[in-house]
């Protein structure tokens, strides 16, 4: 099961709230941040549970989405890491085809948006909550910043 909100209010984990605190102290005004914006280092609270995704072009207008940096936290629940991987590289197939739609929403609409699942996954169970924030300059996305909430600890 899978939903989707636009609604900040609907964010479960402490460390979600601050960093969407955090992004819009960031975005001063604007309709986002720059990734220039986002220093490392005042994101130690969440900082192994982050994926950050270039925002490219692809073929025939569509858009492809890169993994710069595929959290630490992440890696060790999934089982594995994405980093310097493209999204329809990604080993589960139908969370990839579900989520680019999330990502495309974000981009176009320059705006958050939470992401929840619970299912089950190469025979473990998942239940996590995501915050998809955009990243870019001049109006124009060109990166997605992702917090990610497991909760509970995935079952083996």
């Amino acid at each position: 099961m899978t939903t989707t909100s636009t609604t900040l209010l609907d964010l479960a984990s402490p460390s979600l709230r601050r960093l969407h605190a955090y992004w819009m102290v960031r975005a001063a005004g604007r309709a986002m941040p720059s990734r220039a914006d986002i220093d490392p280092l005042d994101l130690g609270f969440i900082l192994g549970d982050l994926i950050l995704i270039d925002v490219e072009p692809g073929p025939a207008g569509a858009l492809r989405y890169r993994y710069r940096l595929y959290g630490s936290n992440v890696v060790q629940r999934q089982g594995f890491d994405l980093t310097g991987k493209y999204l329809e590289q990604h080993p589960w197939p139908a969370f990839a085809s579900e989520i680019i739609q999330c990502y495309d929403r974000v981009v176009q609409s320059r705006q958050p948006e939470i992401f929840s699942r619970q299912q089950e996954l190469d025979g473990r169970s998942f239940r996590h909550q995501s915050l998809l924030l955009p990243l870019g300059q001049h109006n124009q996305t060109d990166m997605l910043l992702v917090g990610v909430a497991f909760n509970p600890d995935p079952v083996t």
